[in-house]
């Protein structure tokens, strides 16, 4: 599966949700993590490799 992540420091508890996305990857089904900053400015060639990013993925996570 692929898995978006959306890095935006939504959650006060960034460890416990690290811990759950690095428990993904480590599972046998083989999941793919794509991580994105938000946090910072981005150009215009980085929201293109967010947004394809999106599309590409099965599910998306904002952390």
């Amino acid at each position: 599966m692929r898995i978006v992540v959306l890095e935006t420091d939504l959650f006060p508890d960034q460890h416990t949700m690290d811990e759950a996305l690095a428990s993904l990857e480590r599972a046998p089904a083989g999941h793919r993590l794509s991580r994105h900053d938000l946090r910072r400015a981005l150009n215009e060639d980085e929201w293109d490799a967010v947004l394809d990013a999106v599309l590409a993925g099965d599910v998306i996570v904002t952390v």
